[in-house]
């Protein structure tokens, strides 16, 4: 709001001048909500985050014999390690201290596993953590004084696989999850927490004739604030198959996203909302155009049509010195009465880089403050 000020000493008028301010001050209140007079039913901060589980699977599934392969799944832990996950998830969690969210979507919240040595299972077994990305950035939460919990949290992908490493074969396994956190809070009534993987996958084979299945998730949580019901989600679409990504969607819409409360769905939906080629890859893909067909609204094309607002991708190692977004993949997406207030980028800026120079995530999370009108 523009600030008005007032000259000193006497003026001609001065009576009628201090009636009219008073009008004008009057209009502007009126004609301007603020926090107060809009937010009858009090004002919700969302966000979702892709945390990067750090590493390129593509040399793994691409090993044309036995010794690529373990030789791909050593160096594919060894680039996720070497990404700093306690570094970085203190990097969330300064994001999560400035922007104060009352719930989160995360998205490859992953918890990465060993086993020595390794046994061959074809069932994931390895249970010595060796980053549990969700544990590090509550940590790290704590650390500031501030007091978030785990609503939910789905398994998607878990696989695990042996790699050769300098003392011998040990199974590396890797768990996605599709994590919601809520900050402890008297205003939220949280129930009906849910999750589920969907049916909607890719099955790759290996050179070493276990195919693998590489299930996506999503999560959600029916939430009570100032007298308002909404259902909040989270999801990873697929990101290499614009078919079962689409699938993926549908599900959701036909699954979780079938109720008659409002709807809050974020995530990483790796289709491209700023996209205008559409080739059936991700990310340009038509899932994002569907959804909005299906009757969703784009809360940050509500608020900042103008700005691309991207947010992916920084490079697999996170280490590269300008960053790459060009996409937007991190929505937030609305069904119902909602009002959007500010819509923000996180983790976009060199500024947001560690002191190594990693950035904090191969994606940028996006914050947005929503009001949810009366009658819901």
């Amino acid at each position: 709001m523009d600030r008005f000020t007032h000259s000193p000493g006497r003026q001609r008028g001065r009576t009628s001048q201090h009636a009219l301010l008073l009008v004008l001050l009057v209009s502007i209140f009126t004609l301007v909500p603020t926090a107060t007079t809009r937010a009858a039913g009090g004002e919700l901060t969302v966000m979702t985050r892709n945390l990067s589980f750090g590493t390129d699977l593509a040399p793994i599934i691409s090993a044309t014999n036995e010794f690529e392969f373990v030789t791909a799944v050593a160096v594919a832990f060894d680039q996720a390690q070497s990404t700093d996950f306690p570094g970085r998830a203190k990097a969330w969690a300064d994001e999560i201290e400035r922007a104060s969210p009352d719930i989160v979507g995360l998205q490859e919240a992953v918890l990465w596993r060993t086993q020595s040595p390794a046994d061959f299972s074809p069932t994931p077994n390895a249970t010595t953590v060796r980053a549990d990305l969700v544990e590090l950035l509550l940590a790290a939460l704590r650390s500031r004084g501030l007091k978030y919990e785990v609503v939910f949290a789905q398994t998607g992908t878990d696989i695990e696989a042996p790699g050769l490493f300098p003392t011998g074969l040990v199974d590396v396994r890797l768990t996605q999850r599709e994590v919601i956190l809520a900050r402890k809070s008297t205003d939220l009534k949280l129930t009906n927490a849910q999750g589920g993987q969907y049916a909607a996958r890719l099955t790759v084979p290996t050179v070493i004739g276990v195919p693998v299945a590489l299930p996506w998730a999503w999560a959600s949580v029916d939430v009570r604030f100032h007298g308002r019901s909404f259902r909040f989600a989270t999801t990873h679409l697929d990101p290499i198959s614009g078919v079962a990504q689409q699938l993926q969607a549908n599900e959701f819409m036909a699954g979780p996203g079938n109720t008659t409360l409002p709807i809050v769905w974020v995530g990483d939906f790796n289709s491209d909302a700023e996209g205008t080629v559409i080739t059936g890859v991700p990310s340009a893909t038509a899932t994002y155009e569907s959804i909005i067909a299906a009757g969703y609204a784009d809360a940050w094309s509500a608020r900042r049509a103008l700005d691309p607002g991207f947010t992916c991708c920084q490079a697999t190692n996170l280490l590269n010195p300008t960053s790459t977004l060009t996409e937007r993949v991190d929505l937030v997406l609305t069904r119902g009465p909602f009002h959007v207030g500010k819509a923000s980028i996180v983790g976009d800026e060199a500024s947001d880089r560690l002191p190594s120079g990693l950035w904090p995530s191969d994606h940028a999370g996006v914050v947005v403050n929503l009001e949810l009108e009366s009658g819901s």
